[in-house]
């Protein structure tokens, strides 16, 4: 028993598990694409997104929408830091089901649906949101927008008043930013159906023996 648990600590001792957001990196790949108009059909999505010799969604001919864009900068935050192994092209469509929304199941929150089942990520609070965060927002309408966050607007006394982001809608025809309030009017954001995302790549990283000043 002493022999496992010895084991046990040098090996924590040596190496801590954490995450790195991959924050930077989306927004930097989100504004690589601009305008293209907004049109609500096919995948949506700026480009073709291939997975070995599989293509899981083809680009979108006539214009993008906002699940298609938000998804499409997921891909690819996945596939250039290779967290998609292990998995099938299969598991990655029934996936792309859930980032849109689709299985009943996923419908409410979406992208963070698919982070927190599959521990690529987590829930963050308001407070604690960056730009590169991904959001699933319902408006009092019933409307719902997948985005990426850029920024709170804040009111007078420093209350967050109002959402700061980057997708693809009718108003920007097609991909850019927008700013929308948060309020009890019927076409503004419903505080309490705001879910926002952060994507994260799991690091190892070697740390001191906690062994090593001991002598023998």
């Amino acid at each position: 028993m002493r022999l496992i648990t010895f084991t046990f600590l040098f090996i924590t001792g040596l190496f801590k598990i954490s995450a790195q957001p991959l924050n930077e990196f989306i927004l930097k790949e989100a504004y690589k694409y601009e305008g293209g108009s907004y049109v609500l059909s096919s995948t949506g999505c700026p480009e073709d997104l291939i997975f070995e010799t599989d293509t899981i969604l083809k680009k979108s001919k006539s214009g993008t929408y906002c699940s298609g864009y938000t998804f499409t900068l997921f891909f690819k935050a996945m596939m250039t830091n290779q967290l998609f192994e292990g998995l099938t092209a299969s598991e990655l469509k029934k996936i792309q089901k859930e980032w849109y929304g689709i299985p009943k199941e996923s419908f409410e929150t979406q992208c963070l649906f698919v982070l927190e089942k599959k521990k690529w990520g987590k829930k963050i609070h308001f407070e604690e949101a960056q730009p590169g965060d991904f959001v699933q927002f319902w408006r009092n309408n019933k409307s719902g927008h997948s985005v990426i966050f850029l920024g709170w607007e804040r009111d007078s006394i420093g209350q967050i008043s109002g959402l700061k982001y980057r997708s693809s809608q009718t108003k920007t025809n097609g991909i850019g930013d927008r700013i929308e309030v948060i309020g009890p009017g019927a076409k503004e954001l419903n505080r309490k159906r705001i879910y926002i995302a952060r994507l994260e790549k799991p690091t190892t990283i070697k740390s001191e023996n906690p062994f090593s000043q001991e002598k023998d």
